[in-house]
């Protein structure tokens, strides 16, 4: 069989043999189907091989003029600044003051009277330590802590 020699700079199988199956021109130029290292097949341009002209691998390329540069360094600095700005902005807006909120809850539970009617005796209202406890508690009540302590609703 075949093998062309890849010359395309900077290609990963730069300088590689690859065996060739066989050619196609499509889109006005000739491609080449060559077996890669790993056994799968690949279109190639003949041009970036030993087969093509040679004019490909002679071309120096340039990214654009340094003013385009330039102005595309700037747009990228002013959209990640942006992006910087908007992630603040959501960090900023989940946080929450723990001081506001709890000074919030304690006061809509302590306006409710005598707490949550959880006590065992409802004519006695909740001792001002656990109404507090309670009442400031984010969550649910935590009744593992209460037992065998003699406050309301607890013991066995």
């Amino acid at each position: 069989m075949t093998t062309v020699r890849m010359t395309r700079p900077r290609h990963p199988l730069q300088g590689r043999e690859l065996q060739l199956l066989g050619r196609m021109r499509r889109h006005g130029r000739l491609e080449l189907l060559l077996v890669l290292p790993d056994g799968s097949k690949s279109l190639i341009p003949a041009a970036w091989t030993d087969l093509g002209d040679g004019a490909g691998a002679a071309e120096a390329g340039t990214l654009g003029l340094l003013e385009d540069l330039l102005a595309c360094h700037a747009l990228v600095t002013d959209l990640a600044a942006r992006v910087a700005q908007a992630i603040e902005a959501q960090q900023a807006a989940r946080q929450s003051s723990c001081e506001e909120d709890t000074r919030a809850a304690c006061a809509a539970q302590s306006d409710a009277g005598t707490g949550s009617g959880a006590t065992s005796h409802a004519d006695r209202p909740a001792s001002g330590r656990a109404g507090r406890r309670r009442a400031c508690a984010a969550g649910g009540v935590d009744r593992q802590g209460r037992h065998g302590r003699g406050e309301a609703g607890g013991g066995r």
